[in-house]
């Protein structure tokens, strides 16, 4: 890390510590909000791939063990 971020990454921190809680969930809310625009920028972790393509391993093998995406999204979300 070059001089400016380091100084930056400082300036940030220290900020930050003055929030309350409240205003720290806000930054968060919004960073959050701002990497999600762009999902495509963000990579998905092997891991994860791993664990989709069990899952759709899973389900090609036995349909019943899945459910319509309406199903699933009445649900749990």
């Amino acid at each position: 890390m070059n001089l400016s971020r380091t100084i930056m990454k400082d300036t940030l921190s220290k900020e930050i510590e003055k929030l309350n809680t409240s205003e720290k969930l806000l930054l968060v809310e919004s960073l959050w909000d701002s990497i999600a625009s762009e999902p495509e920028d963000v990579p998905l972790p092997e891991h994860h791939k791993t664990i989709l393509d069990e899952r759709l391993k899973t389900l090609d093998e036995d349909r019943e063990k899945g459910e319509p995406w309406s199903e699933f999204r009445k649900n749990y979300l």
